[in-house]
């Protein structure tokens, strides 16, 4: 009887293993097009969220399935993304160089109000990834008028969540072959196993909503 547990628990660890080590080395590889960087991690989300819900989905055929659920509506909404943060990106810019030339109370406003916004559209950006769970077909307005509201909503999740994500690049600011071995076959998926657990009760929430809608 014990050794059967033992196997048993050895067995699932290994499972899970090789589930953290593919699941990151696919969401890297789709990503590099840069554009499908929302499909490919979408797609990870919504198999560690059957995993935790002991959903048992096949590795490879359902990740494929999942990446290509609604492509074109995330590719759609990545250059949204994208688009907004070169925007805030440019404006805090120009911010800081019109500060290098003169301070003013109206610029010092200016740049601390363009931060706020970047960082409330990377809250945004992390839950477009949860709302792709339960919809997919939202319009791109509502789609990010409900990001924002369950940012808000659920604000110490929303803290907790950032720091999670952006954890696995920080391996990257300090290139040796530990932590290139470490993003590669782990930093992802360790990070949005993390998120999907943290993110349940949101998840729940979105769903809860969807039946009332129905």
């Amino acid at each position: 009887m014990f050794e059967k547990l033992f196997n048993s628990k050895i067995n699932e660890i290994a499972d899970w293993i090789i589930r953290l080590i593919m699941l990151n080395v696919m969401m890297i590889f789709f990503s590099l097009p840069i554009i499908t960087v929302l499909p490919a991690v979408s797609a990870g989300y919504n198999m560690f969220n059957d995993y935790i819900e002991k959903k048992n989905p096949k590795l490879f055929k359902d990740y494929f399935r999942y990446l290509k659920e609604a492509f074109g509506r995330k590719v759609l909404l990545e250059l949204v993304i994208i688009l907004v943060f070169v925007l805030l990106y440019f404006n805090i810019r120009y911010y800081n160089l019109s500060l290098e030339l003169r301070q003013t109370t109206f610029l010092l406003i200016g740049h601390y109000v363009s931060l706020a916004l970047i960082a409330i559209w990377f809250a945004v950006a992390l839950f477009s990834i949860i709302i792709l769970r339960v919809y997919t077909k939202l319009k791109i307005i509502k789609f990010i008028k409900l990001a924002f509201f369950l940012a808000g909503k659920y604000y110490w999740i929303t803290m907790v969540l950032v720091v999670i994500t952006i954890s696995p690049f920080l391996l990257l600011a300090y290139p040796n072959a530990l932590t290139g071995f470490a993003f590669i076959f782990f930093g992802l998926s360790i990070s949005l196993l993390l998120n999907v657990l943290m993110t349940k009760r949101i998840v729940l929430y979105l769903e809860s909503l969807k039946i009332k809608n129905d």
